[in-house]
């Protein structure tokens, strides 16, 4: 195993970046994006609805994170953006060209501008290419001449800090993190404009899960890219994320400043999952009470009528079951948005709150 690159990061505190300007035109809207499979259940047809609805918008060298629970259609919605995954309907317009509405030809030209990241860095490099042809496939695709591929292969290891030798080697010979390092730079070999990072770190160690976002955050300022991090684990994401959009059943449920959505969270599900977020400090840690949600997630075959968070919520009335709520500004921002009939913090709800569960260290558990 190769030992990890030593190269220091291009800035002293890359989390430490510039914000983009509010007031900019978004390089990417999606609105009312929808994707539906249909599968057979038993002896009929059914259709999963994977992402219902789905809108908002990114800015250039803004970070817009997607996080949920498995099965909230955060990653569909990613693929559905590249169209990876075909949408059902809904406009994915980028720099002012709907996506869904490219032929194959005119689609293939407008992936040089975006690209994705995916979760696990073995599968999704080639067991038998050597880095070396692995980035500089990519800019062949798509004509760049030969003394440019050459160029820019050597700048891109380098932009991932790893070492000119590995790119002669094949991915078996890497460990996870520097298999992820390949993978961003394959991502970023044509110059994207706008990066989805599907999962990015989830399938690495801790110690190198912030190493890896390090870098992403780096790059994100030298190059001014702008990404949509998708991610279960929002402890990772607080550390990267502009703003936050929460998905619950193919749908956001609450969107906003990341600031906003981590210190104030008005949607009971976001509060859900924010409480289960580690605190490093042990005091605190076991100290801290935690919202432990009743109930099992929803079919997305047979979502609830109404609000879908309705069958595991403390706060649902007979309006959750009756109407669907819509995103609608909470007055903490002025991109704060819950789909809430009844948003608010957490303190109404004691019966549902648990002391949060510590760390025996003879039990291991």
């Amino acid at each position: 195993m190769i030992d990890p690159a030593t190269t220091e990061p291009a800035t002293s505190d890359p989390f430490v970046v510039a914000r983009p300007d509010a007031s900019a035109e978004p390089i990417l809207s999606v609105r009312h994006l929808v994707k539906e499979f249909r599968v057979r259940e038993r002896s009929r047809h059914a259709v999963v609805h994977a992402v219902s609805d789905v809108s908002f918008d990114v800015l250039a060298g803004q970070t817009l994170a997607l996080v949920g629970e498995s099965g909230c259609g955060k990653s569909t919605t990613g693929r559905c953006i590249l169209r990876l995954t075909e949408p059902t309907s809904g406009q994915v317009v980028f720099r002012g060209q709907d996506l869904v509405t490219l032929g194959a030809k005119e689609m293939r030209a407008a992936r040089r501008h975006l690209q994705i990241v995916f979760q696990d860095p073995q599968a999704s490099l080639h067991p038998r290419m050597t880095v070396r042809r692995m980035l500089a496939e990519p800019m062949k695709v798509h004509g760049e001449p030969p003394d440019r591929v050459v160029a820019r292969v050597d700048e891109l290891i380098s932009l991932v800090q790893l070492r000119p030798e590995h790119l002669d080697r094949y991915p078996h010979e890497f460990s996870g993190g520097q298999r992820q390092r390949v993978g961003i730079a394959r991502a970023l070999a044509i110059s994207p404009a706008l990066l989805v990072l599907d999962e990015p770190v989830s399938a690495l160690d801790v110690s190198i899960q912030a190493e890896v976002v390090r870098l992403l955050a780096d790059l994100r300022t030298r190059l001014h890219l702008a990404y949509i991090f998708i991610a279960h684990d929002l402890a990772v994401v607080r550390q990267i994320a502009d703003r936050v959009a929460v998905m619950y059943l193919g749908k956001i449920v609450e969107i906003g400043a990341a600031d906003h959505v981590y210190d104030t969270p008005q949607h009971p599900y976001t509060q859900a999952l924010l409480s289960a977020v580690p605190i490093p400090d042990p005091a605190v840690q076991e100290s801290r009470r935690r919202i432990v949600l009743s109930g099992e997630l929803p079919s997305p075959i047979d979502p609830p009528s109404g609000c879908r968070f309705r069958t595991r919520c403390w706060r649902a009335e007979q309006r959750c079951t009756d109407v669907e709520p819509v995103l609608a500004r909470t007055g903490l921002g002025s991109d704060h948005q819950v789909a809430c009939h009844f948003p608010g913090d957490f303190g109404d709800a004691p019966s549902h709150l648990e002391p949060a569960p510590t760390f025996d260290a003879e039990a291991g558990s």
